[in-house]
């Protein structure tokens, strides 16, 4: 091989090389916004709770709805799915957002319903009570293998609530750790 031709190509694959590093690790939530109905996702509730994944109406689109009856309305139904968002380790952090979208359907007790985003089991998120519009929660974890609940949970009684959910995604960034001395030292450099 001519060496030129060898030197193009090792700095051509460098190149390939610095661009991919450049890139941030890509989001693995899957159907997070439901353009393809509940693929990817599992439905655990109350068998008298209604899902389902209309494909209007959402933020935009598709989108996912948990919905509790009227009547005897108590429990949780979560939508689940366990997903990879970037590699486990180092200094990064798994950032996770959706979108929801909290309503009453003729509940008695305006506090009756809320929003919950579990991780791994652990509650991240909550948020009590009827939303005007589209909400947008985040929440940061480690990088890795997690799984997520997105639910509508109901208090006991008569309180029916719908619970609209769209956009759930997640990317692994890197962290950056800051030096406050750093900071400061420089400023005294300069005044």
């Amino acid at each position: 091989m001519h060496p030129k031709r060898s030197t193009r190509n090792w700095l051509a694959l460098a190149a390939l090389a610095v661009i991919i590093a450049a890139v941030p690790a890509q989001a693995e939530i899957l159907n997070g916004d439901f353009e393809n109905g509940g693929t990817d996702w599992a439905y655990n509730g109350p068998a008298t709770w209604g899902n389902g994944f209309p494909p209007a109406g959402g933020n935009p689109d598709g989108y996912a709805v948990i919905a509790s009856p009227l009547l005897d309305s108590g429990g949780i139904g979560c939508l689940t799915q366990t997903f990879l968002c970037g590699e486990p380790g180092g200094a990064t952090v798994c950032s996770i957002t959706l979108d929801f979208w909290l309503a009453p359907d003729n509940s008695g007790d305006p506090t009756s319903g809320v929003i919950k985003v579990f991780i791994d089991g652990q509650e991240l998120f909550s948020f009590v009570g009827e939303t005007d519009g589209w909400q947008t929660a985040t929440v940061t974890v480690p990088c890795g293998v997690h799984v997520i609940d997105i639910c509508l949970e109901v208090a006991d009684g008569d309180n029916g609530w719908r619970a609209c959910f769209d956009n759930v995604a997640s990317v692994c960034e890197d962290t950056v750790a800051v030096n406050e001395n750093t900071w400061s030292n420089l400023k005294g450099l300069f005044r």
